[in-house]
């Protein structure tokens, strides 16, 4: 871990939780087995006291759970957020409770503030901010008395304008556009997590928000993944999918929003568990019949354990001091059907990170009881690992449970809650250091901007959203000082951001940041100089066109330079991206990133200017592939014809026109684009058709809520259209259920490459999926 200068600002005192715990705690034992021995199914499949539930945990050596809060004060919580103040809100749902009330698409959720207000290092304190909610699924405090929360299909700005702890105010942010209303909560957008650069970012959504003071500056981007979205010190999003380990951008997703030409996104999402399936793998510490897919085989072990993870989601990267030092930058996974949470690395390969699982043959966290259900973790402001449990017998939402899963759920009365549940446990290890308490309420600019030097990330982070979202225009001497200072790396990132939020950056500390030895103040820059880049800046222009070639081969800065060129002025834009390319384009990444900032109305022209170089460089090989492709998939008939005029010139090299059949091929016959990324091997589960056990236990219901889904899916790509910039209609079209290019006339110079015999076969065969008037007379 790296070591950070300590400025604390308004110090309280040592945290409460660094003293024992009334509850109780669970150790893991210096002298114990590590990986745990593998345990018999329970016998008990009801309720457990909490401190009950203690004894089931199992942890590696050195590392303790202590309970922090629990019921009646807890209920059913998925989401956590810590206030500035050190509290602990949790938006509590009413998902899934039994198999009578399928859904609870009622008003009946809560967010509560949790406080321990005797310093005994357990929340006693519960006050309910707000209620009468509908299965929210994300929550972010901006500031004291202002929340925004995620309740399908509205953002919400939640006011206490008198300072009881209570909402009073509620305003929507963004309408109808934020999921669906009745619709799957596994398919709901979530996330609401506010990044380093100062921008919030969700998961199963196409949208990136800036907070203006008022509401959100939106920017599209890409949508995938399910639950959960968290960071590195460097502000590269992770988000996890439910059934895979963490995928990572190293692209940030609102560059691949930019084109609707190229719609492959490397480097957004990208897997980073290698070529093996093996960070998907988890160790449960006890067979675990009772999964959805439990009766398919493969899904089960020879213990009849899960080999792999299949509702993941909550995830956080570890960035803080009370686990121990090697843990700092780790990568947490709540796996709530296995009663475990996953333990990663990331580290840099010199070509990009690679996620490792901890521990070859064990998971970080895992229990022996089928009620403890992780679904949510993050880093407190004490520096430990917080580990929300939902607590419940059922974790699969009703609209995908199979008749196999609810024959369990009968049979082991899994169904009976007990009333309202919900625990909250702290990690931490024998090793690490509870941070000191801070009260950022009462800090003032400058004791904030000290924060940002702070070794607890929890602590960084809010001290910047404090200064961004309040606009604390004081702070900006000590920030500028700061960035200019010899302090820690991740301290003058954190600075460079805030004054970028602040918006006081100009082209002379962009330049200075430019040229910054640090690979990540670099990378920040390139992306804080767009604006000066749009407005033709010529000074900050000519320090970002004078990396081209000088990146000192450093992959996070090509990725964001590729990415950045796009924001240039119109007089430099094009040509800028074009030396990206025949630089770095043998990346695809690299190269994925660059076009996405070429204009639509450009795509052509780039083509032209690709043809008209006389290098071969992989990099221009790709390119000429990839707009080919795009061009066909959906360039008007105009572009269309332009293209294939250009392919089939005489003058072309062979190398340029082989690219450029390659692009035809891969959407027009099939073949496959070599710029996807390789395929994992599969996985080794079988068939789910098994008799009647793989079917939807609640088939009506299911039909019902895909009904919801897809009514507002309809309505947002309504919405989208009527926003996008029109463009001509394309020339792919379809006949007989076979893609075709509809053009106005023959293209008769790409149809003169048939005598050549070395392509008359392919030009044959891409020519069959293209009409024209009159080409079968």
């Amino acid at each position: 871990m790296t070591t950070r200068k300590r400025n604390h600002g308004n110090v309280l005192a040592l945290t409460a939780l660094t003293c024992a715990l009334m509850t109780g705690t669970a150790l893991a034992q210096s002298e114990q087995v590590w990986p745990p021995e593998f345990q018999p199914l329970p016998d008990n499949f009801g309720y457990m006291e909490p401190q009950d539930s203690l004894e089931t945990f199992t942890l590696p050596p050195g590392y303790s759970i202590d309970l922090v809060a629990s019921e009646p004060l807890l209920g059913d919580g998925i989401v956590m957020q810590w206030d500035y103040q050190g509290r602990l809100w949790v938006v509590e749902t009413t998902f899934m409770l039994n198999l009578e009330d399928l859904t609870a698409a009622t008003p009946s959720s809560s967010v509560v503030i949790l406080e321990d207000t005797d310093g005994d290092g357990v929340m006693d304190d519960r006050k309910v901010f707000a209620d009468e909610l509908i299965l929210p699924r994300s929550l972010l405090i901006l500031e004291p008395g202002k929340v925004l929360l995620g309740e399908s299909p509205n953002i919400w700005l939640l006011e206490d304008t008198d300072g009881d702890d209570v909402a009073d105010s509620k305003t929507p942010i963004t309408e109808g556009n934020y999921g669906a209303l009745g619709g799957s909560i596994e398919h709901n957008p979530n996330g609401m997590f506010w990044n380093i650069d100062n921008r919030i970012y969700n998961a199963y959504l196409d949208e990136v928000y800036e907070w203006n003071g008022e509401g959100f500056d939106v920017a599209r981007g890409i949508s995938i993944s399910q639950w959960g979205v968290a960071a590195d010190d460097q502000g590269r999003i992770l988000r996890q999918g439910n059934s895979a380990a963490p995928s990572m951008s190293y692209v940030p997703d609102h560059y691949y929003g930019r084109s609707t030409v190229f719609t492959r996104n490397r480097g957004n999402h990208e897997w980073i568990g290698g070529p093996s399936r093996d960070a998907n793998r988890v160790w449960p510490i006890r067979p675990t019949p009772g999964i959805n897919r439990g009766y398919v085989d493969g899904v089960l072990d020879e213990n009849g354990a899960m080999m792999e993870l299949t509702s993941a989601g909550g995830l956080a990267v570890h960035r803080g001091t009370a686990l121990q030092g090697s843990d700092y930058g780790n990568v947490f996974v709540p796996e709530p059907a296995a009663q475990l949470v996953t333990m990663s690395t990331l580290q840099d390969s010199g070509a990009g990170i690679y996620l490792r699982k901890a521990y070859e043959r064990g998971d970080f966290l895992t229990s022996t009881e089928e009620r403890f259900r992780p679904v949510y973790t993050m880093t407190g402001p004490d520096g430990a690992l917080y580990v929300l449990d939902l607590y419940h017998g059922i974790i699969q939402d009703a609209v995908f449970l199979t008749n196999y899963l609810k024959n369990w759920v009968d049979e082991h009365d899994l169904g009976d809650t007990h009333g309202a549940n919900g625990r909250i446990y702290r990690v931490s290890h024998e090793d690490g250091t509870a941070s000191e308490a801070v009260d950022l309420t009462q800090s003032s600019p400058e004791e904030l901007v000290g924060l940002l030097e702070n070794e607890n990330g929890w602590y960084r982070d809010h001290a910047q959203r404090l200064i961004v979202v309040q606009q604390q225009a004081d702070a900006v001497p000590a920030l500028t000082e700061l960035f200019n200072s010899d302090a820690d790396d991740v301290a003058r990132l954190h600075a460079l951001w805030t004054l970028d939020g602040l918006d006081a950056v100009d082209p002379e500390l962009v330049i200075a940041a430019l040229g910054d030895a640090n690979r990540d103040i670099k990378a920040a820059a390139l992306r804080i100089s767009e604006g000066f880049l749009s407005e033709g800046n010529a000074e900050v222009v000519e320090a970002v066109l004078g990396l081209i070639g000088n990146t000192a081969n450093d992959w996070q800065v090509q990725y964001q330079l590729a990415a950045s060129v796009g924001e240039l002025d119109d007089a430099n834009r094009l040509d800028a991206i074009i030396d990206v390319i025949d630089m770095y384009g043998a990346d695809y990444i690299a190269l994925d990133a660059a076009l996405s900032g070429v204009r639509d109305e450009e795509v052509i022209d780039l083509l032209h200017a690709l043809f008209a170089l006389e290098n071969g460089s992989a990099g221009v090989r790709n390119a000429i592939t990839t707009v080919t492709s795009g061009l066909a998939r959906v360039g008007s008939a105009d572009d269309v014809t332009d293209m294939l005029s250009a392919i089939g010139a005489s003058e072309r090299p062979a190398w340029q026109r082989e690219a450029a059949l390659l692009g035809l091929e891969v959407v027009l016959a099939g073949v496959a684009d070599p710029g996807l990324a390789p395929a994992l091997p599969r996985s080794q589960a079988g068939s789910w058709t098994v008799g009647d056990l793989g079917e939807r236990a609640f088939a009506d219901f299911n039909a019902e809520v895909n009904a919801a889904d897809a009514e507002a899916a309809e309505q947002l790509a309504e919405q989208r259209a009527a926003n996008a910039p029109q463009r001509e209609e394309s020339a792919m079209t379809e006949i007989d259920g076979i893609p075709m290019l509809a053009l106005e006339e023959a293209p008769e110079d790409f149809l003169a490459l048939g005598e050549d015999e070395a392509v008359a076969g392919r030009i044959a065969g891409v020519t069959a999926l293209m009409t024209w008037p009159g080409k079968d007379q």
